[in-house]
């Protein structure tokens, strides 16, 4: 029986999304969305392979039935075996023609099934067509198995009709007419007319045992009765249509049989001689059967091909839907929107939860089309009035999850869950985009992993969730090896994007081109790493001089600071210079911007094989924002200016530039700086006196300042409330600075960084490490770093943030000395080291990566070349993955399965193979004969095994099994200990 696998509409859908995938995965250049997406796509071929291994050991044939009237209840018995190692499930049987098809959850592997199939409307003379269809495990393909017979069920026609009974022809010349009737068999009037050979159907009584004992031939007494004559029944005679016309025949019939009348019937191309009873009746019957659906069944050739050739099935019509594989599909689902928030729009996040616990935890009614409607048309309003567009991809997610939300709204059929968790699929594939951590990585997998469950539970259709589980697994298992290997091989690249698909805002935490009060403060609330740095020449900076230089920000506003216009300047190329060079190697996570951090001060950087050079304002700025993680090398030049260097002046519009003062300026304030300058000499003692009297004033440094707003806030600050953060500190000096005529700007990056031993040694940068400091410009040192924070609180530079917060240097060293710091930090750094690791074997595995690892290998990298092997490991696993569901069924008793392995242990250790038929007792007296050192052990093998299967003892089921694996005799080549 030939199994054919089809796609179906979900096919397409599952093209649909591993394309969206690939596409984003070739814009981002993220090697984790490359790895999900062909995840995605092995696991899809995958199932094609296993729909097809669901029917292909699957044997029909049918058990048996009985011709049935009308009126009578019809049925054809089919018996559905599973002869492989593969028990099919979610088959929906039927006959072709029949009104519908039988739904069988499972076969199980080894045993049969027996279902009553409703037999076709309408029957002939052909074959009898059974159909097995399938959708199992996932629905993305659709299996079919046709099984043809030449056995027809025929329904006799139902007797109805008013016509008079046609004449009785008494002068007729026949056959004598064998009477079963009881006033037959008693004489009853009727004369006896000699004999006749017997017919199928006749009575026994009737038979003629004296002359069979004689050795004559089977014969029957026949009795006639011309008195009545014989009753013919013409097709041709009738001018009715076909159903009635077989109809008043069959009427005919019953009333000849009722009054014990003999009739004949002449059909178009055939002729049944007179006769009655039960045998005659039915030869009639099944005539007119025949005739009557001979012409229908063939003007109903076209309707019985569109019935085959359908490949919807009607299970994916139901309206049934289970409870728990909705819930859990639902959950999942809610699982897989969960790491987009704070990414996507609010609106499209609560659109879709709502409409998720709607109908699939709350399992309410399917709403008014026009409440779906205004669910769309409000849901996307709200996130174009977000975003002020539609395009992008955040967008688009949010988007997305409006159209989600609203098919869960008005889903009512599997099939339409089934689209649902196509949607899910792609929807735990955008996390990736949006975040590149292992964790992420890790939770979509899982979340992927779940909704696959939740398809198969939806297509086998059986309670439980063990099964399911077990099928997914065994599709993860089975794609994950071939997956690692498409990782590598198969080409970067195709797409040639010219343009990146990233994110259009960092999030919630990130460094920002503008210093609002409190803004850095939010971002040092974050753990997330900013970025890693390695030192290739092996020397680590010391703790005071990890200044990570990303923004200058020079528009003055008081508390608030903007990067301002762009400078003009002349680029100089760097000059070698004495002292502390660090070369670093820095994998940047993506901000959205297009500063690039480094060691203050840069003298120059290599981005995607492009020199860089520090700006007017000596930071490293990227050709374009960094949408997504970057690698990058970078050389700084660490020491602070000793006076002893030439300074080149600073330029009149530089100067302008870092004199520019707020509209509004405080009096109190004026009147404090013009106070500074009148006790000091030169902007050097004055920068000092401003940094004894953040020192002396009382200055407090926190992380929760509270809130400073309108013009009055840096007086505010400055002269009452005087608690503030980094930014607080940096923005107040610098503008006093301004203020007192000295030039100034302020520096936003980060400071510090956690070393880490693991893998060659790394520096490890969170956003907690954010940090504002400011730079003056002193005739005799050129621009000169002032860090106010690091004058009042001079533990912070030493420290992190934390441990600053927590209690000062001397309560962190004392926590990191307890077992639970040690225990804590080993973990913290080595679960960092693994997300390094993923970063830079996964993430970072692009395009370059490929041509480098094929070049170590003598390999030439060409788009069209890694095709080759790409497809060869495609081949290959889909052969393995073959060979392995065609694997023979396991027997379903243990017993048989323990007796079969220990017999596979003799035969290798040199005993003929035991044979099917072949008794216990007897294959135990042959391994005596081969091998009496084992005659003993194995007499009580076959001994238990007789007495618990064949006897009463069942209960010493596991003491067999210990036996059994006990048993493990040596080979004859084997020499003796």
């Amino acid at each position: 029986m030939k199994v054919r696998v089809r796609w179906n509409r979900h096919t397409l859908a599952l093209l649909a999304i591993v394309a969206g995938m690939w596409y984003a995965a070739e814009a981002q250049s993220n090697g984790a969305a490359h790895l999900i997406a062909l995840l995605t796509a092995t696991m899809g071929l995958l199932s094609w392979l296993h729909a097809r291994a669901n029917l292909r050991g699957l044997k029909i044939r049918l058990v048996g039935a009985r011709p049935a009237s009308q009126e009578a209840e019809k049925s054809i018995p089919v018996e559905l075996r599973a002869t492989g190692a593969i028990s099919p499930c979610g088959l929906e049987v039927y006959v072709i023609g029949a009104a519908a098809p039988i739904f069988v959850e499972r076969v199980p592997a080894g045993g049969a099934v027996v279902v009553d199939l409703p037999p076709p409307l309408t029957h002939s003379s052909g074959t009898l067509q059974l159909v097995v269809r399938s959708v199992y495990p996932l629905g993305l393909f659709s299996a079919e198995c046709v099984s043809e017979t030449s056995w027809v069920r025929r329904v006799h026609p139902q007797p109805a009709g008013d016509l008079p009974l046609p004449p009785a022809e008494s002068s007729r010349q026949g056959d004598a007419i064998a009477v079963s009737t009881s006033r037959a068999q008693t004489g009853g009037g009727d004369d006896f007319a000699g004999l006749r050979e017997w017919r199928a159907g006749d009575s026994p009584r009737h038979i003629d045992w004296r002359s069979v004992a004689r050795g004559g031939p089977l014969m029957v007494k026949a009795w006639s009765s011309g008195a009545q004559g014989v009753v013919v029944m013409d097709w041709n005679a009738l001018s009715l249509d076909e159903h009635a016309r077989a109809s008043q025949i069959a009427r005919w019939m019953e009333v000849c049989e009722d009054e014990g009348r003999p009739y004949e019937l002449r059909m178009p191309g055939r002729t049944i001689g007179a006769g009655h009873g039960p045998a005659h009746l039915r030869r009639c019957l099944d005539a007119l059967s025949m005739q009557s659906g001979t012409e229908a069944g063939a003007s109903r050739s076209e309707e019985l091909k569109a019935a085959r050739a359908a490949t919807v099935l009607s299970l994916e019509q139901s309206t049934f839907l289970p409870k728990r594989p909705l819930f859990f599909l639902s959950l999942a689902l809610l699982l897989a929107i969960l790491p987009l928030r704070g990414y996507v729009s609010t609106a499209g996040l609560v659109v879709c939860a709502l409409c998720l616990l709607w109908r699939g935890v709350l399992r309410m009614p399917v709403p008014h089309v026009l409440v779906r409607l205004g669910v769309i048309i409000s849901g996307a309003a709200a996130v174009y009035f977000n975003y002020g567009e539609l395009a992008g991809m955040e967008p688009g997610i949010a988007l997305l999850l409006v159209l989600a939300g609203a098919k869960m709204l008005e889903s009512r059929t599997p099939r339409e869950f089934q689209v649902l968790a196509l949607i899910g699929w792609f929807l735990a594939f955008c996390s990736v985009l949006l975040e590149n951590h292992l964790s992420r990585s890790v939770w979509t997998v899982v979340v992927v992993l779940f909704i696959t469950a939740c398809m198969v539970r939806f297509r086998r259709s059986l309670p439980g969730a063990r099964e399911p589980l077990r099928i997914t697994g065994t599709l993860f298992a089975q794609a994950l090896p071939l997956t690692v290997l498409l990782f590598f091989v198969f080409p970067r690249g195709l797409l040639d994007l010219g343009s990146a698909l990233g994110r259009s805002r960092f999030g919630e935490t990130g460094i920002d081109n503008v210093l609002d009060p409190g803004h850095i403060t939010q971002v040092a609330r974050s753990s997330d790493v900013a970025f890693r740095v390695r030192f290739p020449d092996g020397a680590l900076p010391s703790n005071e001089v990890r200044y990570w230089r990303c923004l200058t920000l020079w528009n003055c506003e008081g508390m608030r600071w903007t990067r301002g216009e762009r400078l003009s300047f002349e680029p100089q190329l760097p000059r070698p210079k004495s002292g502390m060079r660090f070369r670093q190697v820095i994998d940047l996570e993506a901000h959205g911007k297009r500063w690039l951090p480094a060691l203050d001060h840069p003298l120059k950087a290599r981005l995607r094989g492009e020199d860089l050079y520090p700006e007017f304002d000596q930071s490293l700025v990227s050709p374009m924002s960094v949408q997504n993680s970057e690698r990058f090398e970078t050389l700084s030049y660490c020491e602070q200016p000793t006076g002893q260097e030439p300074v080149r002046e600073l330029s009149e519009s530089h100067r302008e530039a870092a004199l520019q003062l707020p509209a509004v300026i405080s009096p109190k304030l004026r009147k404090l700086t013009d106070y500074w300058e009148s006790v000091t000499q030169n902007d050097e003692q004055l920068v000092q006196i401003a940094l004894s009297y953040v020192k002396t004033q009382g200055f407090s440094y926190t992380l929760e300042p509270g809130e400073y707003k309108g013009p009055q806030a840096l007086e505010d600050f400055f002269l009452r409330r005087r608690v503030g953060f980094c930014e607080h500190f940096a923005a107040s000096f610098a503008t006093l600075m301004r203020m007192a005529d000295v030039p100034s700007r302020i520096v936003v990056g980060y400071l510090g960084g956690e070393y880490s031993d693991r893998n060659g040694g790394y520096l490890i940068v969170k956003q907690s490490d954010v940090h504002a400091w400011v730079e003056v410009w002193l005739e005799r040192f050129g621009w000169l770093r002032i860090d106010p924070t690091a004058a009042l609180a001079p533990d912070r530079v030493n420290i992190d943030l934390g441990a600053f917060l927590a209690g000062g240097a001397e309560e962190a060293e004392r926590q990191r000395r307890t077992l639970w710091g040690r225990t804590m930090q080993h973990l913290r750094l080595w679960w960092d080291s693994v997300n390094y690791d993923w970063q830079n074997q996964v993430i970072d595995y692009n395009q370059e990566s490929q041509r480098g690892l094929l070049e170590s290998v003598g390999l030439r990298h060409s788009k069209l070349v890694l095709l080759i092997p790409s497809g060869a490991f495609v081949l290959v696993g889909a052969l393995l993955v073959t060979l392995w569901l065609r694997r023979p069924a396991r027997h379903s008793d243990p017993w048989v399965r323990l007796w079969q392995r220990a017999c596979k242990r003799a035969g290798r250790a040199g005993v003929q193979s035991w044979m099917p038929h072949e008794g216990p007792l007897t294959f135990a007296r042959r391994v005596a004969l081969a091998r009496p050192d084992l005659s003993a052990q194995f007499d009580s093998l076959a001994a238990m095994y007789v007495s618990g299967r064949y006897g009463s003892s069942h209960e010493v089921l596991d003491q067999f099994k210990a036996a059994v694996l006990r048993f493990k005799p040596a080979r004859l080549n084997r020499k003796p200990q």
